[in-house]
């Protein structure tokens, strides 16, 4: 293989290039450049396809480090923007073992501390928002088992009834906002029952 040309892919990353061969264009991270010491002239392909292989995982690490940059994510939201960004299944595999690896992403952290970021949600809006984000079914009721339900329902309902009127309109409210929150209809009436509210099904 002939590598005609080395460029820099945009000034903003200094560590991706484009290389120029008579097999057509590739990207190669700076670091894999320098360790196979790619030039201009003839390389042979064993050598530059490793370097391309490589170089697929370093730039696919460093964009996931910046999309996690001030936020945990999940196992399954990081594979989804790195199939987004058209990486192949052989990278984001290698990325996120690598992720894993240095902690930097770990699904339990994220259930604890989505639970305690969410703690005005009722267990099964807890459940249903770490499912869409990928987290695995055991570690959510692992989780999720201390969650108390009727004492946090109890807890909503008391703010909400604040200084208001405790009159059919209100609680008709009431109702609508713990059922947003994703408190089964059996919590709510036990609530209500608590609350000296008589309603009917």
């Amino acid at each position: 293989m002939k590598i005609l040309n080395i460029k820099l892919k945009t000034k903003t990353n200094a560590n991706v290039f484009v290389v120029e061969t008579d097999a057509g264009e590739f990207l190669l991270h700076s670091d894999e450049i320098v360790k196979c010491g790619i030039n201009k002239g003839e390389v042979e392909n064993q050598t530059f396809y490793k370097a391309v292989e490589n170089s697929q995982v370093l730039i696919a690490f460093n964009l996931s480090t910046k999309y996690l940059s001030g936020k945990l994510k999940t196992e399954k939201q990081i594979k989804d923007y790195l199939y987004k960004k058209e990486f192949n299944q052989q990278t984001i595999n290698k990325v996120v073992e690598k992720l894993k690896e240095y902690h930097i992403i770990d699904d339990k952290i994220f259930a604890e501390t989505y639970k305690k970021n969410n703690a005005n949600f009722s267990a099964n809006k807890l459940k249903q928002k770490l499912m869409i984000a990928g987290v695995n079914k055991e570690t959510i009721e692992s989780e999720l088992e201390d969650v108390d339900d009727t004492s946090s329902c109890l807890n909503h309902a008391n703010k909400f009834l604040r200084n208001k009127v405790m009159d059919k309109p209100t609680v008709e409210k009431l109702v609508r906002r713990l059922t947003y929150l994703g408190y089964r209809w059996e919590t709510i009436k036990s609530v209500l029952n608590q609350l000296k509210f008589e309603i009917e099904d």
